[in-house]
């Protein structure tokens, strides 16, 4: 048949049109960045001769500044150790806006979060050169967790951190803290817990409370406060840091214009003046906010009121700097605030860091040892420049270079200033080159492509738009004359001349970004012959609409699924999405049972959803849930229990026992597979097991897998029926084995309903001829149920849409695949099928909906078979491509929301995960029915 292979290239060219769409809305909206391990490293001062040499022979005495001065002269000496250092307090007040600060006089009716900070105006106008006020700038995304990461490596923390321990949350990175305890000196802790998830182990006391009872305004500031005056009095710290979190909690709950934010900013108040009463003598106290609010509570965009937070300190000894430096209200970066740090400990600013000295929040030094800290702030800049340039291809190479001379050059002009005047100059001229370097990296590291994000859009609504015009609207008796003739070679050619003129284009410098070039000129050409296709059978397709009744059932379904992608727009939707995708497959298979309406599709009913109601015990839930996260039921689980070990083994036994007698010869490689896979879990098990053996058996497990694997293409003549029931067996057993023995049971639990499911399809009503029951069968609602059903088992296998929720322990089960020649591709493939197996076993079994049972593929030509099967396999792929276009579009129009990096941006990846798995197992599906299906009807 000419159209066999038409129908495979035409769902490999729907995937790429989708996965290419979803790839340049990626480059647009996520952003990333590539983070280094490299460490700052000082000298001490004495290791230097008077000649400015390390570890010199001259042995004539100098002083300080004149040992500076020559070191200075020596461009490729390295970073020397400050001579002086400050103990520092750092008090972090969550959601700190500027005007929070601010106090006016003039303002007789304030609103509640108006001239509620009297003491800092206050300690300004006693001591202006004690107190400086600044409003402090943060990046986006404004969310605590990306700020704290912000303000101690001094670096653009962007939401994909791309680092060799991709299971990390902890800050990976050089950073201040890291400095200190480096150095020899201690830190301590108080407040949200945020820090010692970053920062583990670094602390001398640490006394860190749980932050995401967002209406809970108390807590966690009357226990920061119980302990910090305490800590004031102990002189074993060089920096105390207090995370207060009332302020930011009550702006979600009530928003910043309440009487309980009056109250917050009171107690803050209370708080400032109490701290700098008992201040010691040589502490320098820093209040900053980490980010700021908008008008409704909300932080994590990029607006003005998010990002605009307040930078208060004071030092009893006074700051230097003249009358400019001392204006309230000048803008200054978070970013400064590392390398600033770090001068007043006496270390080195962190490697990672941008940061620009704040030298009107530093104590007073003579000139030589000013230029010092400029010279250690430029050369760490410098490595950080060629390190990046080593790593990563973000910025070309050309403009590194550019800007690694430029800092050299400053690093060269240090050593000849002098005087205050030219002192002034050369600051305002490295402030000026570090503000260059600064925004060049935020470029490609902070800011949205909002017009990338845009195209990308309207690239997926064309795709979605015009092919699911053509699933729903051309007869099925058109389809095989469709991709008999030359729609999808056209198709293809068409798209191979796009690429070939965007290479030449670019070839001769007339296109700059190749990518999307061939992404947006092939994606608008695919649209419009799809569109040309559909004004081809215009006629056709207003018949079918016309003349098209549905049932009930079948509305449902499709109302279901278009509604449970639609409401992606609601964070709580997301949270609780398991509950009510389970809810919706129970719906919407209730009601084909109750239109076929015997005793049998009952029954099967109800124990599918038996099934789904097992499946609720491995759910789980999300931090945001609540009291089941700190109950503990959303922390995954070490080694399984004895009753999960059993559990794990009698479900896979009984899966392989029922399977083995029905799949004729490849049964044995399945009792084979399900025997090494059973035997992995009992010889690994316990602290008495042998994890050596377990993993040897995990390998044997696996090579039986691909080994069945490839024997599936193996022909029979008999169709296409078993090598499909088949390949779910084995995506089945590789997916017990990377979901391990706690969870295995949710596979075996995911192919029951998938079975359950197929069996009360295959009993929907047949009334008339073989062109209605086939009609029947490829109707789009089954493939609504099917990704229904695979949706829901993503959350039915343990799993959320949270990138904390990740057991990165699948990808060892067999031992650590970075020993092997292809571990990387072994890694992403594990856990890949770790998190997405289930959307890959029902995309895999798509074709099954046409061709199960005995009202299926017998007395049906090829033909018309391979025709029900595209349809199904293409509708299972819009529905995909329909929850991915939402959660895209929920992302944009909540770019600026407080859940946008902790909510919508997870769900968006994870979803993008589930259709490339979806849309991966739907060809597979498609080719293995493809090649068992004969060229031609046999004779009876």
């Amino acid at each position: 048949m000419k159209e066999k292979w038409n129908f495979i290239l035409y769902l490999v060219w729907f995937s790429y049109l989708t996965l290419s769409a979803v790839l340049m809305f990626g480059q647009g909206f996520l952003l990333s960045r590539k983070t280094l391990n490299d460490i700052s490293e000082c000298v001490s001062l004495e290791n230097f001769g008077c000649d400015g040499r390390l570890n010199s022979s001259e042995k004539f005495s100098c002083t300080e500044s004149s040992k500076i001065q020559r070191i200075l002269a020596n461009s490729g000496s390295p970073i020397v150790c400050a001579t002086k250092s400050h103990r520092v307090v750092f008090v972090l007040v969550d959601a700190l806006r500027y005007d929070f600060t601010e106090y006016n006089t003039d303002n007789k009716n304030p609103l509640f979060y108006q001239n509620r900070l009297p003491i800092i105006q206050k300690t300004i106008e006693r001591y202006p050169e004690r107190a400086r006020l600044f409003r402090f700038m943060a990046d986006p995304p404004t969310t605590t967790l990306q700020r704290i990461k912000a303000l101690v490596t001094g670096s653009l923390p962007t939401f994909v951190d791309i680092s060799s321990n991709f299971a990390a949350i902890e800050i990976q990175e050089d950073n201040v803290i890291d400095q200190i305890v480096k150095g020899g000196n201690e830190a301590v802790f108080l407040g949200d817990d945020t820090w010692i998830c970053l920062i583990p182990g670094r602390w001398l006391r640490s006394h860190a409370l749980y932050s995401f009872h967002t209406w809970d305004l108390d807590t966690v500031d009357n226990e920061v406060d119980s302990k910090i005056y305490d800590e004031l009095k102990r002189n074993d710290w060089d920096l105390l840091v207090a995370h207060y979190l009332g302020v930011d909690h009550a702006g979600h709950r009530y928003g910043p214009n309440h009487p309980e934010m009056a109250r917050k900013l009171t107690e803050t108040n209370t708080r400032l003046e109490k701290i700098i009463e008992s201040l010691p003598s040589d502490v320098i106290l820093y209040v900053v906010g980490d980010h700021g609010m908008t008008e409704t509570g909300d932080h994590g965009g990029e607006s003005k009121a998010e990002r605009t937070a307040a930078l208060f300190a004071y030092h009893s000894s006074g700051f230097s700097g003249d009358e400019a430096d001392r204006q309230s209200g000048k803008e200054v970066q978070q970013t400064d605030l590392a390398p600033t740090l770090s001068a007043a400990l006496g270390r080195p600013p962190p490697a990672p860091s941008l940061g620009n000295l704040l030298f009107p929040i530093l104590p007073n030094m003579p000139v030589a040892h000013t230029l010092l800290h400029l010279n250690n702030n430029l050369k760490q800049v410098t490595q950080y420049l060629v390190r990046y340039g080593e790593e990563s291809q973000q910025i070309s190479l050309d403009r590194l270079a550019q800007l690694i001379n430029a800092t050299r050059d400053q690093i060269e002009k240090g050593a000849s200033v002098e005087t205050e005047d030219e002192l002034k100059l050369y600051i305002s001229n490295v402030r000026a080159l570090m503000d260059n370097i600064r925004n060049i990296f935020r470029e490609v590291w902070v800011e949205f492509d909002s017009l990338s994000m845009l195209r990308a859009l309207l690239l997926l609504l064309l795709t979605v738009f015009f092919n699911w015009i053509i699933t729903e609207g051309i007869p099925a008796e058109r389809i095989p004359h469709v991709f008999a003739s030359s729609f999808v070679p056209s198709g293809l050619i068409s798209m191979a001349v796009c690429v070939g003129i965007c290479y030449t284009g670019h070839y001769f410098e007339i296109i700059d970004d190749l990518g999307h070039a061939i992404i947006l000129s092939t994606g608008l050409i695919s649209g419009a012959i799809t569109c040309v296709l559909v004004i081809m059978h215009w006629d056709g397709i207003t018949q079918r609409w016309y003349e098209g009744r549905s049932q009930f059932y079948e509305r449902f379904a499709r109302a279901a699924l278009f509604a449970s992608a639609a409401i992606l727009v609601s964070n709580s939707y997301i949270i609780e999405e398991g509950a009510t995708l389970s809810f919706l497959s129970l719906t919407v298979l209730g009601l084909m049972a109750w239109n076929i309406g015997n005793i049998k599709s009952l029954v099967l009913w109800a124990g599918f959803g038996v099934v789904m109601a097992l499946t609720r015990s491995y759910r789980g839930c999300r931090e945001e849930q609540g009291d089941c996260w700190t109950a503990g039921e959303g922390v995954a689980t070490g080694n399984a229990s004895r009753a999960a070990l059993v559990i794990a083994l009698g479900s896979v036994a009984a899966v392989v026992a029922i399977s083995r007698r029905h799949v004729e010869w490849r049964g044995y490689g399945i009792v084979i597979a399900g025997i090494f896979s059973c035997a992995h879990w009992a010889v690994g098990w316990g602290s008495l097991g042998s994890p050596s053996r377990s993993k040897m058996l995990a390998r044997g497990a696996w090579l039986v897998i691909v080994t069945m694997f490839v024997l599936l293409w193996r022909r029979d003549g008999r169709g296409a029926t078993l090598p499909l029931v088949v390949s779910g067996l084995l995506f089945y057993l590789a997916n017990t084995l990377v979901l391990g023995a706690s969870f295995a049971p949710t596979a075996g639990l995911a192919l029951l309903s998938g079975f359950l499911a197929l069996n009360i399809v295959s009993m929907l009503k047949t009334e008339g001829s073989i062109k209605f029951s086939l009609t029947t069968r490829c109707n789009s609602s089954m493939a609504c149920l099917w990704a229904l059903l695979a949706s829901y088992s993503f959350y039915g296998t343990g799993h959320h849409a949270t990138l904390s929720n990740v057991r990165w322990a699948a990808v060892f089960h067999a031992g650590d695949p970075n020993y092997t020649s292809f571990g990387n591709i072994i890694s992403v493939a594990l856990m890949f099928i770790y998190l997405f197996g289930m959307p890959l076993l029902f995309g895999a079994t798509v074709p099954l909906l046409a061709l199960w049972g005995r009202n299926g593929a017998s007395t049906l030509g090829p033909r018309t078979q391979l025709a029900a099967v595209f349809s199904l396999c293409l509708k299972f792929a819009l529905c995909f491509a329909i929850r991915v276009f939402a959660c895209a579009l929920s992302a944009t129009i909540h770019c600026r929301h407080l859940m946008i990096w902790g909510v919508f941006t997870p769900k968006l990846l994870f979803e993008v995960g589930s259709c490339t798995a979806a849309l991966l197992g739907t060809l597979i599906g498609a080719t293995l029915t493809a090649w068992h299906i004969p060229n031609q009807t046999r004779s009876s």
